[in-house]
């Protein structure tokens, strides 16, 4: 049973981003609205934000003002708070000793991550919910998943244009196939929002990839979270749940071909470092430390990581 949190207490911490913090009891309170994963991340500039301003690390999350596309009718009428449906809380000493957290930028350079940092964080708060670990276990048996022969490709279109640039659905079969040639037995599981990527992938691959059947995909580019519930043909509240499943399941295979965006940070949250990432950035480029045109695209925020750490050292001097 999700448990309810009527009204937010009226002598919260306010936060950035629609966020709030009890002092007395360390409820964190997020009412952001946006896509599964983006609301994350504000949660996670939440949680930074409440360590920065107290000291302390938040004792629960609470997400009954959250997600309004990832809940169902009597969710929405009951406040449900999502949290315990979505995630499950690990140990409170996961995070003993960390004094700071740096923003998480999610269209980002994900090796980059200092992921030391975040690691703690996901181990308390972001565990996968038990629904979501048992929809894992039938994907696994249903498809004869080994994650360790499995390379996911994530590509996430719809909306995303209006973000960032996209590569196109053709760079990212090349980049499988690279890794595909050097591991022959391997798999590919192709998770996209795309029905039209999806359909691209079976035609290239064949029996070789294969696609998580319960997961919506759009067929007319509309963003999957705001199709109708009729178009959607699931609850909504499970709907979340699956993408929590889905996601962190991606995380643990051999290699992902990743995009930029929150799920595709996600996925490298979980997985709790970017070996074996293939991403393609805000530009639409490969992230390639070997290209001279990489280093051009990410000047402006490889100038600002340098200034930050020039100024500290400079301050420092007599």
């Amino acid at each position: 049973m999700v448990t309810t949190h009527a009204s937010t207490p009226s002598d919260d911490l306010r936060l950035g981003h629609q966020g709030s913090y009890n002092l007395r009891d360390g409820t964190l309170f997020c009412s952001f609205q946006s896509g599964f994963f983006s609301t994350c991340s504000v949660t996670l500039w939440h949680i930074a934000e409440v360590l920065k301003r107290t000291g302390e690390m938040p004792e629960r999350i609470d997400f009954s003002r959250a997600f309004r596309w990832f809940r169902n009718t009597e969710q929405t009428s009951e406040a449900s708070d999502m949290y315990p449906l979505f995630f499950s809380p690990g140990a409170i000493d996961a995070t003993r000793g960390l004094t700071w957290l740096p923003r998480v930028r999610y269209h980002g350079i994900y090796c980059w991550i200092d992921y030391r940092r975040f690691n703690p964080v996901m181990q308390r708060y972001f565990q996968p919910s038990e629904k979501a670990r048992a929809f894992q276990s039938k994907w696994i048996a249903r498809y004869d998943i080994d994650p360790t022969r499995t390379i996911a490709v994530v590509y996430r279109g719809t909306d995303k244009s209006t973000e960032l640039a996209l590569a196109s659905p053709r760079a990212y079969v090349d980049q499988a196939r690279k890794i595909l040639e050097r591991h022959p037995d391997f798999r590919i599981l192709i998770q996209t929002d795309e029905l039209a990527v999806r359909d691209l992938f079976i035609e290239e691959f064949g029996p070789r990839c294969f696609f998580i059947e319960d997961m919506p995909v759009s067929r007319h580019g509309i963003v999957v979270h705001e199709l109708d519930d009729a178009s959607l043909q699931r609850d909504r509240g499970e709907f979340g749940v699956m993408l929590v499943a889905v996601t962190e399941l991606l995380s643990r295979a051999a290699f992902v071909v990743n995009h930029t965006g929150n799920l595709a940070l996600w996925i490298c949250l979980w997985r709790g470092h970017s070996r074996g990432v293939v991403q393609f950035d805000s530009t639409g480029g490969l992230v390639d430390f070997g290209s001279v045109g990489f280093y051009l695209g990410q000047g402006r925020h490889l100038a600002e990581r340098a200034w930050r750490r020039l100024v500290p050292q400079r301050a420092s001097q007599p």
